[in-house]
Formats: structure tokens, C-alpha cells, sequence
């Protein structure tokens, strides 16, 4: 495994050399099990959220504000790969931004500070997603309520253990609701 590693590397950094790229080595770390990338750690087959990340989500004040609440959801959604059904989960946050007054004061209600707090919960649990292996079939799991819909792609590994690979949902639309189940 580690041979294999030195050899990609040596491709890597032939195809940099060829092309008259600068490298830096200080900047540069070689043979690490782990990198954080873009607010994610990646490695060992796994990705999962910066600690970082999780913390500043933890510390964020209850929203006050359509501001607030965009704010938030924007540093939510960057990770919704990681919450089941993050969409139907945070559908009072979403709807308490409706009404034409962009920046104005939000009724803040029960269900918002419920949506809120579940969400900064999903978070802080430390999710993990596994990278996907091709050689196995994937799972697929679907579900759909009132408010919306979402998808569960995982993996079985030889173990017989099941690992999510990504989480993905949406909320419906008003014309959507209106559909049948099917």
C-alpha cells in the first residue's frame, strides 16, 4: 500500500516538474494518513467535517435575523452531505425566510428553534462518510414525506457492516406536495 503511494507520488510529481509548476516544500506534506481539504478530513477511506467546523457551528448564537438564518444555513449546508434528510430538517429555517423584506426581524418560532438545534446536533455528532469501494454493489435507500424528499447511498463492507457514503435530500415544492406518493 505504502509502495503504491510512493509510486502515484512519483507520478504526481514528474507530471508538476513537467509542466514548470513551483512547488514549496514547506507547504508540502508527503505520506500523511489524514489531510484537511476545504473543511473536510479525508483519509483512511473516510471523509468527515473539520473539528473546526463542528465548533463554530456549536458556538453559533440563535439566529435573530433573515441574515442570521442565511448565515447559518449556508455553514449547515455546506455539510448536508452529512445529515439524513437535512433538507425536511431544516424546511422552518428555509420558511421563515420567505415574505418580501430582505433583511427584516423573523418570527421565530418553536419549530425554527427545534429545526436549529437538531441541525447544530447533526453536526456535533461527528458524522462520518465512507469513500465509495466500486467493487461491491451500493445501497440505495429513498424516502419521502409531506415535506420532502431523500436518498442514502451507502455501502457494505466485508464485515457486513453498512457505511453511508453521502446523504441527499430537498424540500418539495408547493406543486410537488400536491403529487402522488409515487
Amino acid at each position: 500500500m505504502f509502495q503504491e503511494h510512493i509510486k502515484h507520488l512519483e507520478i504526481v510529481l514528474q507530471r508538476i516538474q513537467q509542466m514548470g509548476l513551483p512547488i514549496k516544500p514547506s507547504k508540502c506534506k508527503f505520506a500523511q494518513s489524514q489531510v484537511q481539504y476545504l473543511g473536510h478530513i479525508v483519509g483512511q477511506g473516510c471523509r468527515r467535517p473539520s473539528e473546526l467546523k463542528i465548533e463554530a457551528v456549536k458556538n453559533l448564537p440563535t439566529p435573530r435575523s433573515k441574515t442570521d438564518i442565511r448565515t447559518f444555513l449556508g455553514l449547515e449546508g455546506y455539510y448536508s452531505h452529512y445529515i439524513p434528510m437535512f433538507s425536511t430538517i431544516a424546511a422552518p429555517l428555509t420558511d421563515a425566510l420567505k415574505g418580501k423584506c430582505r433583511k427584516g426581524v423573523v418570527y421565530w418560532t418553536e419549530d425554527c428553534e427545534n429545526a436549529f438545534n437538531s441541525l447544530k446536533q447533526a453536526l456535533a455528532s461527528k458524522p462520518v462518510l465512507h469513500c465509495p469501494d466500486y467493487n461491491p454493489q451500493f445501497i440505495l435507500q429513498k424516502d419521502a414525506s409531506d415535506n420532502g424528499i431523500g436518498v442514502v447511498l451507502s455501502k457494505v463492507t466485508e464485515d457486513d457492516k453498512e457505511h453511508p457514503i453521502v446523504y441527499l435530500s430537498r424540500i418539495l415544492s408547493d406543486v410537488e406536495k400536491r403529487y402522488c406518493v409515487s
